[in-house]
């Protein structure tokens, strides 16, 4: 994925890259349509919407640190490295997963266990929203610099930079169960953290 770097966030609705969350994995036969588009705005952030062609996607999570992957949830998950560090030192991921009540499940860490939940604060930096919209609903974010500056160190980026991150669709609720990725994850049993399989973004 190649990003172009934009000096204004109203550049990115037009300009920004897109992506498909279209491969099914773990046994899913089918899973709700996703289409997103991201950009990267100099000294802002990064700006993500994404699409989800689904009519009435369970939604009974509200308000912050909800387990939204029990409902119909969108994800976007991040890994940047340290500034400063070596290369081969590990780095923490994000993840940043959304219902379309607009409740919201915002983390980082190494692993998929012992998480730190972001601060209501640097929740708040996101900008997030979520909407329905008839037959589909959208969930559009911000992810702000000073927040990567606090986690990575992060203060830009220039276009010899590079990055790695990936959008999912989930729904563990057994009756509507569910998963795909826009870059494919190769295990056996669900499990979206797994930055190793992140795609490579660069600029």
């Amino acid at each position: 994925m190649q990003l172009t770097i934009r000096s204004s966030p109203d550049q990115i609705a037009e300009h920004g890259t897109t992506f498909s969350v279209s491969h099914l994995l773990w046994g899913t036969k089918h899973a709700p349509a996703v289409t997103g588009s991201i950009g990267y705005v100099q000294e802002d952030g990064f700006y993500v919407e994404m699409i989800c062609e689904e009519s009435d996607p369970l939604r009974r999570y509200e308000g912050l640190y909800a387990p939204v992957y029990l409902d119909s949830a969108m994800e976007a998950f991040f890994h940047f490295p340290f500034v400063g560090k070596r290369k081969s030192e590990p780095s923490p991921y994000l993840n940043l997963e959304f219902n379309a009540n607009g409740a919201l499940l915002a983390q980082y860490g190494y692993s998929r266990t012992k998480r730190t939940p972001l601060s209501p604060e640097e929740c708040q930096s996101l900008a997030y929203e979520a909407s329905l919209c008839g037959d589909f609903w959208k969930v559009h974010f911000r992810l702000p610099l000073p927040l990567l500056k606090k986690i990575y160190g992060i203060t830009g980026f220039q276009p010899e930079d590079c990055f790695s991150c990936n959008f999912y669709k989930i729904s563990e609720d057994p009756d509507i169960e569910h998963y795909s990725a826009f870059s494919p994850v190769l295990t056996t049993t669900p499990d979206f953290h797994r930055p190793e399989y992140f795609a490579p973004v660069s600029f």
